[in-house]
């Protein structure tokens, strides 16, 4: 691989990790700031959501495209100059698109989610301090690695593979032939499998008190909204006064 296009994306890539480690332009967004303090305290993790799969998607291939497009002006061989006049093509606008749709409907699915009453705030990924390794998190939903996102990821490595490939050995960026309609089929495919397994996520009702159960009634000693669930957080968000 030519080393000024190495150095390119190094240097994106890491003003991008710079920029996640001190904000959370990567992260998940919290639906509920009580709840993911509580589950941090509770599990000695800092208090931070976990790193979202579809915002790293769209900063992966922003990387890519920007990168290989620098890379292709200024480095062109036998080229006196800048050349700016390179042709995108529809793959380069495709696979942007794909990036930045699935970060958009995944967060219109977050947004529905939130809103969602019925399941208790300790329970949505998004309100779980991340786990600290970050490519873990971006596979992972609320039960665990899930298989719609590895695969995700995985398609997306791919064709990123492929890109990088292509546009080190060539010095342009990749037509239709080289990343092909069904390529591109298959990552759009791999995208809605994985938004539409998340439209699924967050949806594990509250448990309910069973009659007569004093320690489950409203109130009580385990139920929602009552006095210790897990990691002192209630499903409204607050957190449990101290025992007197």
């Amino acid at each position: 691989m030519p080393t000024p296009y190495i150095v390119i994306l190094l240097v994106l890539t890491v003003i991008v990790i710079a920029i996640s480690l001190y904000t959370d332009m990567l992260r998940n967004t919290v639906f509920n700031l009580a709840t993911i303090a509580g589950l941090a305290k509770r599990d000695g993790k800092k208090e931070r959501p976990a790193f979202s799969l579809a915002k790293t998607q769209l900063a992966f291939w922003s990387v890519i495209i920007i990168g290989s497009y620098f890379y292709v002006a200024f480095f062109t061989p036998g080229l006196n100059g800048i050349r700016f006049n390179i042709e995108i093509g529809a793959v380069n606008l495709t696979l942007l698109g794909i990036a930045a749709g699935t970060t958009i409907v995944g967060k219109a699915i977050d947004s529905n989610q939130q809103s969602n009453t019925t399941v208790n705030p300790a329970d949505k990924q998004q309100n779980h301090p991340g786990t600290g390794f970050f490519f873990v998190d971006i596979i992972s939903d609320e039960t665990g690695v899930s298989i719609h996102r590895l695969q995700n990821v995985i398609w997306t490595l791919v064709v990123g593979v492929v890109y990088i490939a292509f546009v080190s050995s060539n010095c342009k960026l990749p037509d239709d032939k080289v990343i092909t309609n069904t390529l591109l089929g298959l990552m759009g495919i791999s995208s809605a499998a994985y938004l539409g397994v998340k439209t699924k996520e967050n949806t594990a009702p509250q448990p309910q008190p069973e009659p007569g159960d004093k320690d489950n009634q409203p109130g009580g000693g385990n139920a929602p909204g009552g006095g210790n669930p897990v990691g002192g957080v209630n499903p409204q968000g607050g957190n449990n006064p101290p025992a007197q």
